[in-house]
């Protein structure tokens, strides 16, 4: 059942759960449902609506310290499936080394699980998103320091997580979900439980929703922002005693560092083109291996070729068309009237889907070498609370503190020397010539921020509230009956896209609830 807290202004209303979920996104859709299926009572609040027309939410207002965050903007959406009704789709799970401890890279950081608490829940992933059956892993690219693997990008009319779980979501045994309704309000009871969250609609109508487990999923930043909350309104007493919460902020940083000359396109085209599969597509990406990372001490990170145009081309239309079709939009005139100036690329392309089952390189498009390193969490990276801005329902707004460093883009260039190193070595070479670019220029590209956004760290899982905010079960170390599942909870940023791993840690974490109310139940009926 879906519910808007605008529909009664100034009203207030009252509600209970089992579990409070915050956040109507990946990682909260997946959560609740499975939550809902196992009879648990779910009462979902988003604070966007069924989808966000705008490409910038006004929640979504922070204030920019250091470098200039572009995510703080870009990429976050506020809406019945967040992010997933316009993300990419690209899901490819961590390896083993990249939570491993030491760390490659020799830094101060350690998961608290294993990869494989969270993969044992990779094949329901994959079936729920109808991926491909292939392997991830693609030897044989690259003679020794990179893997060749390959990321599964699921159908455009699957990526929509709120698409596939319509009928949980609409089901009558299916969780409450209030739109427009932002938490603003955490009430603790002496105990040092969180006893009700208030949310608040732009038009003064209120919900309290009483619950016995609240579980955090609204995103990185925000989910970080919300915890600062609570425990500014309760005299910073909860989490900033432990010097942990909001620290440690990171994000994958990514740029182009080389172009490709000398280029035999259709050969190339035919190696690292988009692969078609099924449904749904893979790219080929080369990530650097275990033996690269120990001998050089690098974090994970990976290589894939991309292309670039000086002007929109009829590639772009066609990209514009799907993703209005995943937000569930309908294309317009003006997308067909671009689609059709480009025919003649257009045919070509079709031939070489259904043929090559390749997706064609765009027409006049450069060929550039595009590295994606892990960028290392630092204490004074920082998320925060604004001590004078606040949004329209006068909470405070977020404050992103945030460097590159010198050794970030360090990072980035060996990786890039690396990768061309195997290049000329391999039998890639024979397709295209690569041209570095200065690393002054890559460092001065990476201070923008990239472009692809896995923000994380700010509410790290550890072993104890002295290293983290969260256990291994994403419980908060302070408070009990607080979850968090967000990519604010990864202590490092792996070798790949997070999502993927991000929706096994939300069914992990919902499991976990589900055992817990179920424990709570039998003990109640005991007495």
């Amino acid at each position: 059942m879906i519910r808007d807290l605008r529909e009664n202004p100034g009203a207030s209303q009252e509600s209970t759960a089992d579990v409070l979920v915050i956040g109507a996104g990946i990682a909260g859709l997946l959560a609740a449902t499975r939550l809902a299926r196992a009879g648990g009572r779910v009462v979902v609040v988003e604070s966007g609506g069924l989808k966000q027309s705008e490409e910038t939410h006004p929640l979504n207002e922070v204030v920019q310290l250091g470098d200039t965050y572009s995510g703080a903007l870009q990429g976050r959406f506020r809406c019945l499936g967040g992010t997933s009704s316009v993300w990419g789709g690209a899901m490819l799970p961590f390896l083993p080394v990249d939570l491993a401890f030491p760390h490659t890279a020799g830094w101060d950081v350690r998961w608290p699980i294993a990869l494989t608490d969270l993969t044992c829940y990779q094949e329901e992933v994959e079936r729920l998103f109808r991926l491909s059956d292939g392997p991830y892993d693609f030897p044989g690219m690259l003679p020794d320091l990179f893997l060749g693997r390959l990321a599964k990008w699921p159908a455009f009319q699957r990526r929509n997580v709120a698409t596939l779980l319509t009928d949980d979501i609409h089901s009558e045994k299916g969780p409450e979900i209030w739109l427009h309704a932002t938490a603003t309000r955490f009430i603790f009871d002496l105990s040092g439980r969180l006893v009700s969250v208030t949310m608040r609609s732009v038009n003064g109508g209120t919900l309290t929703v009483l619950a016995q487990e609240t579980l955090i999923a609204a995103g990185a930043i925000e989910s970080t922002r919300l915890l600062l909350l609570a425990d500014r309104q309760h005299g910073d007493r909860i989490f900033a005693p432990d010097r942990m919460l909001g620290r440690y902020f990171f994000d994958h940083l990514s740029t182009t560092t080389a172009r490709l000359v000398n280029v035999r396109r259709r050969e190339l085209n035919a190696v690292v083109g988009y692969r078609f599969e099924g449904s749904g597509m893979r790219n080929l990406r080369f990530e650097a291996s275990e033996t690269l990372r120990l001998k050089r001490k690098l974090p994970a990170g990976f290589v894939h070729i991309s292309g670039s145009t000086d002007a929109p081309t009829v590639f772009d239309a066609l990209r514009t068309v799907y993703r209005k079709l995943q937000k569930g939009e309908r294309p317009g005139i003006g997308d067909a009237t671009a689609l059709a100036v480009g025919l003649p690329w257009l045919l070509r392309a079709t031939w070489w889907r259904f043929v090559k089952k390749r997706l064609l390189f765009p027409q006049g498009a450069h060929l550039d070498v595009h590295v994606v390193v892990e960028q290392e969490p630092r204490a004074e990276n920082r998320i925060s609370l604004s001590p004078q801005r606040v949004d329209i329902h006068g909470c405070p707004l977020a404050t992103i503190d945030w460097r590159v460093h010198d050794n970030d883009a360090a990072n980035v260039v060996a990786i890039t020397e690396a990768f061309s190193g195997e290049w000329d070595r391999g039998a890639m070479a024979g397709l295209a010539r690569l041209e570095r670019d200065t690393p002054t220029n890559v460092k001065r590209a990476l201070a923008k921020g990239g472009d692809i956004y896995h923000p994380g760290g700010t509410v790290r899982m550890a072993l104890s509230a002295a290293d983290g905010v969260v256990d291994g079960h994403l419980r908060t170390f302070r408070v009990p009956n607080i979850s968090v599942v967000s990519t604010a909870v990864f202590p490092t940023g792996g070798g790949a896209n997070p999502t993927m791993m991000l929706m096994m840690a939300a069914l992990r974490a919902a499991d976990r609830l589900v055992q817990h109310l179920k424990e709570r139940r039998y003990t109640a009926d005991a007495r």
